[in-house]
């Protein structure tokens, strides 16, 4: 049961439905029975993993708060952080341990990798971290606990939740407020858009192109990292409004876990602006305990790295994740010191925004950041370290730029549907382009305020016709369009 399925989308509506005329003491229970129905109708097997993580972390939780015990502390990190290591890593430690001893091993265990675990741990660490610095006590209520852990709307792909924010939550008396249920559905109906006409239809190509990188050139490979640049954004920007929103229907506040980031002048600005929830726990549990930025330059780097690193192996056991992991951190690690060889950044912000020449600055700032953050995903979408050398190879020996040229000429005046530089387009371009034209819109419109809250409290003709084309977007383009086939959100698999 995804998002972006019908089975979600009448399991949403009866879950609402049944909330709100459910007396006050029962919502919680729904709500856990809805989680656990939800995160079991993946894989019921599963479902027991996220059972015994739960009761686990509510039994250490409490000792850890009742003793401020660092021992235990370590050790309920560690065996989280151990399940993680067994279930997602065991294929990638097996083949370091081979390149070391020269032995082949094999992976015995032929067990399937629970969904959303790497969100699922990075919860309950923190939840236990938090515990033991006594920013919270530790909850006593296992079935709040259960809920906190297992809350359907951001089980599977997130925001990272603080124990702090989201647990009082359960402890209110939500009333159904007509205006969050407009803002919710406009959320989610975007989401929905942004993941089955964007994200889904820009897979195409670039699964077309991945998935056989020694069949295209240079060329092909970049306009296929480009297409899946958009396609990541979008799908994950889909799951977060649709989550966010789903869960403000039923009177839950998640904090947003994007903000514009493509529009960034900095790499450090969009990893301020990309994957929020992630970025905020890994700066509170990572960065900060080796020592943050209050200490010498050598050290700060080393502390940027290794947060960058664990970002990278968070995402996934190949080679290609810690790679990209590792790009960032050095980007960001190279911006932070010329920042404190040149000058301070306040100085260099200002100067930015004065006069003509300030926009040209920006725009190469802006045009700089985002070609070296479309590099990086090349590394992440190839996965692997063989197929990352070999797009890369291509692209620097055999771009074929003059081939290229010819074919956009030639392919872009004619109908979509044909051959589009070397690649079978079998699919409509036209929602794509305006898909990306809405994105850009809603960003702009997003950055100088919640555009959701706007339409909920603006005049009905205007959200009622922005909801009438999302949706006949969504039937036309997405469920019914040409070509189309349903995904998964990529995140998922994280």
């Amino acid at each position: 049961m995804t998002f972006n399925s019908l089975d979600f989308m009448l399991f949403f509506a009866a879950v609402f439905t049944l909330y709100f005329l459910l007396p006050y003491r029962l919502r919680n229970g729904l709500l856990l029975l809805a989680s656990y129905v939800f995160y079991a109708a993946y894989d019921l097997p599963l479902a027991l993993f996220l059972v015994i993580s739960t009761l686990f972390n509510y039994i250490m939780a409490v000792p850890i708060g009742r003793r401020k015990s660092k021992l235990l502390m370590i050790l309920g990190v560690a065996v989280n952080l151990g399940s993680l290591g067994f279930f997602k890593y065991r294929r990638f430690f097996l083949q370091i341990l081979s390149g070391i001893t020269g032995v082949q091993e094999s992976d015995t265990f032929k067990i399937l990798t629970p969904l959303g675990i790497s969100f699922i741990t990075f919860t309950a660490v923190s939840y236990l971290v938090d515990v033991y610095r006594q920013e919270i006590p530790a909850e006593r209520n296992l079935l709040k606990f259960s809920l906190f852990m297992s809350f359907f709307p951001k089980v599977v792909q997130g925001p990272i939740e603080r124990a702090g924010d989201l647990l009082p939550q359960f402890d209110e008396e939500h009333r159904f407020d007509l205006l969050r249920f407009r803002e919710g559905m406009m959320m989610m109906l975007y989401g929905l858009f942004m993941k089955m006409v964007v994200a889904d239809r820009a897979a195409i190509p670039v699964d077309q192109v991945f998935g056989n990188l020694k069949t295209y050139p240079g060329s092909t490979i970049v306009m296929a990292t480009l297409f899946f640049t958009l396609q990541l954004y979008c799908d994950f920007v889909g799951y977060t409004y649709t989550a966010i929103g789903a869960a403000r229907v039923l009177g839950y506040d998640f904090r947003p876990n994007f903000c514009q980031p493509y529009l960034s002048l900095s790499v450090s600005d969009f990893w301020r602006r990309w994957h929020m929830s992630l970025n905020r726990w890994l700066t509170r549990y990572v960065y900060i305990p080796l020592g943050g930025s209050r200490c010498s330059n050598a050290r700060r780097i080393f502390n940027v790295m290794v947060t960058f690193g664990i970002s990278g192996l968070w995402h996934g056991d190949d080679w290609g994740y810690v790679i990209w992991g590792l790009l960032n951190g050095l980007y960001v690690s190279v911006e932070t010191t010329i920042q404190r060889l040149t000058g301070r950044k306040e100085k260099a912000e200002q100067a930015v925004r004065r006069g003509p020449a300030g926009l040209i600055l920006k725009g190469l700032r802006w045009l700089l950041t985002f070609v070296l953050i479309v590099f990086t995903w090349l590394f992440f979408r190839a996965r692997t370290l063989d197929a990352s050398l070999l797009a890369l190879r291509k692209i620097f020996t055999k771009f074929h730029a003059k081939a290229f040229i010819a074919l956009l000429a030639e392919r872009l005046p004619e109908r979509a549907g044909t051959t589009i530089f070397v690649l079978d387009v079998r699919y409509d371009l036209l929602p794509l382009l305006l898909g990306i034209v809405i994105m850009i819109i809603v960003d702009r419109i997003e950055s100088k305020g919640d555009i959701a809250r706007s339409l909920a409290r603006g005049k009905r003709l205007y959200r009622w016709t922005l909801a009438f084309c999302l949706i006949f977007g969504i039937i036309l383009f997405g469920v019914y369009g040409y070509g189309y086939s349903a995904s998964a959100f990529i995140y998922t698999g994280f």
